[in-house]
């Protein structure tokens, strides 16, 4: 009988020790901070190219926006992050080609995968990648990633779109 009454104590702090280590909560200061994330792609949610169908009108603004893209210093996204009163909160700052977001208020929840930024676009952008970059991250609602690469998710109208980052 004791034999057994140990047993279920033992099965019982190993299932307690499990769900304490079952924590799905991001450490968010960890992947978003102290690095510059890098514009990889911008596509429709779902899908598998690097930009979305009907960015540019012709092939002259596509090509245009790829060399941009490859310059350093554009396209670029940080974070400036503090746990506050158990949320995570701070700035960021993003840049594109002629354009930029500074100083935007945002706020991340690690548990529910939740981003927000509220800033204002400084300067005219005249490239398409640039304002599509640009506008998409004043509306992104929700992040996935780790501290290589993230995804943000934004609505542009009806349509969810995603951006993805790599980290320099």
């Amino acid at each position: 009988m004791k034999l057994k009454h140990i047993g279920y104590c033992l099965m019982a702090c190993m299932l307690l020790i499990t769900l304490h280590a079952c924590d799905n909560e991001d450490d968010v200061i960890e992947i978003f901070t102290d690095k510059t994330w890098k514009l990889t792609r911008i596509a429709n949610e779902g899908g598998s190219e690097q930009f979305y169908k009907g960015l540019w009108n012709n092939e002259n603004e596509e090509k245009s926006s790829r060399e941009a893209l490859k310059q350093k210093g554009t396209f670029t996204l940080t974070f400036n992050l503090a746990e506050v009163e158990g949320e995570t909160i701070g700035t960021c700052e993003a840049h594109g080609i002629k354009a930029s977001i500074n100083d935007a208020s945002t706020r991340v929840n690690g548990k529910d995968h939740t981003l927000s930024m509220d800033g204002k676009i400084s300067g005219t952008e005249t490239d398409k990648l640039a304002r599509a970059f640009l506008n998409g991250l004043l509306n992104v609602y929700k992040y996935e990633g780790d501290t290589n690469t993230i995804t943000l998710y934004f609505k542009d109208g009806n349509t969810i779109k995603v951006m993805g980052f790599r980290a320099q």
